[in-house]
């Protein structure tokens, strides 16, 4: 965890001049325009956080704003409803670098929600653990920043908190200190104005302190991260090798199947039907944003390349799911898959989104699962990774690298993974 102390030491001289903010909160499952970067922008009055994808690293960035020299930290978000272990331990070292980047430590924590973001009860639980990567007394530093894309009054703001439990929970935490931002309105440099006024207003009523954060933390932070991105580079390399290896046998006189059979697997939610489509180059499954999922292995046909191909698309599975709590109609449906392109599938692409970590309950998810086929399976078996968006600036090597679930069922597949670019 980031070690976070207070400091006042030169505090009340400088606050008035500097104003250290780091933007923390989680992530809408549509990405939107409402989120941190586009926060940051506003308040520092340019473009300087990139909008278009998600942050996969923290980012500072500074501006004279108001006669103000203000530091802006970007970071991550994390998925408001699941737990702390969902979150890629990728992500959590960068939330926890986040303060490392604004030395001597961050005056304010904003904590950004898009004012019309539905928060279930278990968004408490879920906030309370990603915030336990800093510090027990990151509250007493936090302000609220509601934002949208459209003008909000005071008044439709309290409503909407007052039919909100778990907001009224969150604005006690962080003593009711709030504050509206309409991030579509960059000609109101007034809003921005009375955010910076709020937060000076926080940092005296702290005694003019400062979360400052212990150096070597840090240090620990960016040895991991180094040691992280040589494993990367050296499972890249042994990847590439691998695969000119293999285009070298190819080319060597070997014939081509001129008929694929592909089978996709995997846990629900994660895009196999899409996958299957991007492959088919048509809308041969069924793809909806309603929830609804595929309840039975569906097979269709193509000529792709000028080959055919056959692709075999299956219902999935909850993620954290045993094999036991899965119904046994999809177990039989999941079984029957290959069963669908006799005489058996060439590979088995096994579906696996970058956006949560495979945690100790997913691999065993995945290995119980898989264990409704023969073992022989895993040696035709390839893992296509989707929700690439999810990487943003990293490489599917340094996400493989820094989860001990996702470096089994690769080590497993031999090395043999793919991601689907949307």
């Amino acid at each position: 965890m980031a070690c976070l102390t207070c400091s006042s030491s030169q505090a009340q001289r400088n606050h008035s001049t500097q104003l250290r903010i780091v933007l923390i909160g989680g992530r809408e499952s549509n990405g939107g325009l409402k989120g941190k970067s586009s926060a940051g922008n506003i308040i520092l009055g340019q473009n300087v956080f990139d909008t278009s994808r998600r942050t996969a690293q923290s980012e500072v960035r500074q501006q004279e704003v108001f006669s103000r020299q203000v530091t802006v930290v970007d970071t991550p978000g994390w998925w408001w409803v699941y737990p702390r272990e969902d979150t890629p331990k990728l992500d959590q070292i960068e939330i926890q670098n986040s303060v490392h980047l604004c030395p001597p430590g961050p005056h304010v924590f904003l904590l950004v929600i898009p004012v019309g973001l539905y928060l279930p009860e278990l968004v408490k639980a879920s906030l309370k653990q990603h915030l336990e990567l800093f510090n027990a007394d990151v509250f007493s530093h936090t302000i609220v920043l509601f934002t949208a894309i459209d003008p909000c009054s005071d008044e439709e703001l309290e409503s909407r908190i007052r039919t909100s439990p778990v907001l009224q929970w969150i604005l006690q935490q962080c003593g009711n200190r709030k504050h509206f931002l309409n991030i579509s309105n960059r000609e109101d440099r007034d809003q921005v104005k009375k955010l910076l006024e709020k937060i000076e207003t926080l940092i005296t009523n702290n005694g003019f302190r400062h979360c400052s954060v212990d150096r070597r933390q840090g240090e620990t932070l960016r040895k991991e991260m180094r040691d992280l991105t040589e494993r990367a580079s050296k499972r890249f390399d042994q990847v590439q090798k691998q695969r000119k290896n293999l285009k070298l046998q190819i080319q060597g006189g070997r014939t081509q199947s001129q008929h694929l059979r592909l089978v996709l697997i995997g846990a629900e939610l994660e895009g196999k039907s899409s996958a299957g489509n991007t492959i088919m180059g048509r809308p041969a499954f069924c793809v909806n944003n309603s929830g609804s999922r595929t309840t039975h292995s569906e097979i269709s046909h193509s000529v792709v390349e000028g080959r055919r191909l056959t692709v075999v698309d299956s219902p999935g599975w909850f993620y954290i799911n045993t094999l036991q709590e899965t119904s046994e109609m999809d177990k039989l449906e999941i079984e029957s898959s290959v069963n669908l392109c006799p005489p058996g599938p060439h590979a088995v692409l096994l579906v696996v989104g970058l956006e949560t970590a495979t945690h100790a309950t997913c691999l065993r998810s995945v290995q119980e699962h898989m264990s409704l086929f023969r073992e022989e399976i895993w040696k035709h078996t390839l893992v296509l990774f989707t929700m690439s968006d999810w990487l943003g600036t990293k490489t599917v090597e340094e996400h493989i690298e820094s989860d001990e679930g996702l470096q089994w069922i690769v080590n497993k597949c031999e090395n043999r993974y793919v991601v689907r670019i949307r």
